[in-house]
């Protein structure tokens, strides 16, 4: 159980991936909205000095001092990104001998599936597969109440619909996942997903059918799939017509052993229901129940 104290600790709002426009003015909006439910925020200097590449935040050392210095910061417990983009599986692997002084509770989502990784498997750090702070901004109140709900630890069920058409037996298993298209990038590197007796979950977004076709069949010949507990698969945003058939299609004809989902309101969309990762999980009766790790107090 990680206890974040409202009283004591911190959170630390990190760039590590793209810019957006007015970034100064929506940072201190985020504080603000942290600050409504009594929680204490810090960020570092230069967190949007920006780089001679226009897509990112800060330049690559600028993004990776400011994620060591707060896996490092005895006072911060919860890592919330400001934005997801690109450039996070830029930095992560230099991270990958630095110790956190203290387990993190890393939130976010999209990019950020490379710091779940990084944390889930390298750090073995339960994370929360929930809205970046800039969506959190343009969404309604619901997504940042459900997150601190979860936080407070609040139970964790979704309700699952079926894909494929196996008999849907119970399971269990670590859940972990995130970006199609991060998790796909990360195949071979120093952090290749390790998917064995685990519940994987899925989202995308502005993927044409085809191209989530290439991502499935790429993640099943690199052994992905072999020995997986169980697929879930979240929102695929802004899709085409053909992207539900495709992905029911690539269940039954290539991998037609293991249980597939679906689930709305994960990813992309409107609503992004917060899911912790890294931690055990099982599927009964058609419905996924997360353990919760977080404590708020």
């Amino acid at each position: 159980m990680i206890v974040f104290n409202k009283t004591t600790d911190f959170i630390a709002i990190i760039a590590p991936a793209s810019k957006c426009d007015e970034a100064e003015e929506k940072l201190s909006k985020a504080q603000e909205l942290l600050s409504s439910q009594g929680l204490k925020s810090i960020f570092f200097p230069d967190i949007f000095s920006g780089d001679i590449l226009p897509f990112f935040a800060a330049n690559k050392d600028i993004r990776l001092k400011n994620l060591q210095q707060a896996l490092l910061h005895p006072d911060v417990k919860i890592i919330w990104a400001f934005r997801g983009g690109y450039g996070c599986s830029q930095i992560i692997f230099d991270c990958l001998d630095l110790l956190p002084v203290s387990t993190k509770i890393l939130i976010g989502y999209s990019d950020i599936t490379a710091l779940h990784l990084l944390f889930n498997q390298h750090y073995k750090m339960p994370t929360l597969h929930a809205s970046v702070l800039t969506s959190l901004l343009s969404k309604q109140q619901h997504d940042f109440d459900l997150i601190m709900k979860v936080l407070a630890g609040g139970e964790i069920k979704i309700k699952l619909e079926p894909v494929n058409i196996l008999d849907h037996h119970d399971v269990s298993g670590e859940i972990i996942g995130g970006n199609l298209t991060v998790f796909c990038n990360l195949l071979g590197t120093k952090l290749h997903p390790m998917t064995n007796g685990k519940i994987l979950l899925l989202e995308d977004v502005n993927e044409s059918a085809y191209r989530i076709h290439r991502y499935l069949v790429h993640l099943k010949n690199a052994g992905i799939f072999d020995n997986l507990k169980a697929i879930i698969f979240a929102d695929f945003i802004h899709k085409d017509q053909d992207i539900k058939q495709t992905i029911q299609h690539f269940c039954f004809n290539e991998i037609n052993n293991i249980p597939a989902y679906h689930v709305e309101g994960i990813g992309h969309g409107i609503v992004n229901y917060p899911v912790a990762l890294g931690v055990l999980a099982w599927i009964k009766d058609q419905q996924l129940t997360v353990v919760n790790p977080f404590k708020l107090v």
